[in-house]
């Protein structure tokens, strides 16, 4: 034999030795490692299963309106020369909140040259009447006739100077200086803060889980709403193929202003004493689900009926019952009968 097959000999029994051995460290280091959950248990997280309240909410996209608003419209063909205030105003009624223009409307002017002349008219029939110079029948006339005009000026005068319907905060101006309008246009809206509706269609499918008096959430930034289902139609929209709906929100919300778009989660179910698992803690068996809980220091296997679900969230309608030690984490590993080695969620401990 020469001396390199010997040397090539010698080098594979190392290599094979050297395999052999580290192999069979693994296969110990294993065996000892199942021997010690079969000594001390599968290490698994747990908690005590309590009652808790469980809802399912439905989200819905919908117009967030003031309760009590009103619109201000065009009732005439002109431009737009002065827009007094700004969206998020308080105005008060009657308050002038946008002007077209006045040196230019003939309307205006000739009802304001006849409240003018009928008003010197009026006042010089009074003083020739309180002399007993005119008879009560020509200052009776003189009287009517600044009436008239007085009422004619200023309902020329509502047309030019548009004014604020009620009281409240301007929450959208829908035309700016410069703009032409006609008759029926658009041009501010007012609304006031004393309550706030939302509304929003539900399908055919849905409408059963929704009832009046339920509660409805409203997340804005940073704040949440709660308000209650107020109404609920029984009379399908024809062009949405669906229910309108409407509920009530009190208060005064920071951040949602009249005429937002934003999302509504209405309360369709509620459980005030639910068990409730996460999915995280339950093991999904064929077309079923499973759970695992500790009794006395062993995993026994639940079979669950589930209920509801909530996101990732179910309620447990069987199966599980209040007190009963959940396995939280690990549940994957486990097999029914085996030795568990309790540790806290919490702190990561071995419960004593």
């Amino acid at each position: 034999m020469s001396f390199f097959k010997k040397m090539f000999l010698g080098v594979s029994g190392i290599f094979l030795l050297t395999v052999t051995s580290c192999a069979g460290r693994k296969t110990a280091e294993s065996k000892s490692m199942e021997q010690l959950y079969a000594e001390e248990g599968r290490p698994a997280h747990v908690r005590t299963i309590a009652y808790e309240p469980f809802s399912v909410y439905l989200k819905f996209p919908a117009d967030f309106r003031a309760r009590t608003q009103s619109t201000a419209y065009a009732k005439i063909s002109d431009v737009v020369r002065k827009i007094s205030i700004k969206v998020g105003d308080h105005v008060a009624r009657d308050q002038v909140v946008l002007t077209f223009s006045l040196e230019d409307n003939t309307s205006y002017q000739q009802a304001k040259l006849s409240y003018e002349n009928a008003q010197v008219t009026y006042n010089r029939m009074k003083t020739l009447y309180a002399a007993a110079g005119v008879s009560k029948q020509d200052y009776d006339n003189a009287q009517t006739q600044y009436e008239l005009a007085r009422e004619a000026y200023k309902s020329t005068g509502d047309l030019i100077e548009v004014k604020a319907p009620i009281d409240g905060y301007v929450t959208q101006i829908n035309v700016q200086t410069s703009t032409n309008v006609k008759p029926g246009d658009a041009l501010f809206t007012v609304s006031n803060r004393d309550g706030f509706e939302a509304y929003f269609y539900v399908t055919a499918d849905e409408i059963d889980d929704i009832r009046t008096g339920e509660r409805a959430l409203i997340e804005g930034r940073n704040e949440k709403i709660e308000g209650r289902v107020t109404e609920v139609s029984l009379n399908m929209d024809a062009d949405r193929k669906a229910f309108l709906v409407k509920a009530f929100f009190a208060g005064k919300p920071k951040t949602l202003v009249s005429g937002m778009s934003v999302d509504i989660a209405v309360e369709a179910y509620r459980n005030e004493k639910a068990i409730t698992a996460e999915q995280k803690e339950l093991v999904k068996e064929g077309d079923g689900w499973t759970a695992y809980v500790v009794k006395d220091g062993k995993a026994e296997k639940r079979e669950l009926e589930l209920g509801r679900e909530q996101g990732i969230t179910y309620e447990i309608t069987g199966g599980l019952e209040a007190g009963d030690l959940l396995v939280t984490d690990g549940a994957q590993d486990l097999s029914s009968g085996e030795k568990v080695k309790v540790i806290s969620a919490d702190s990561s401990k071995v419960q004593e």
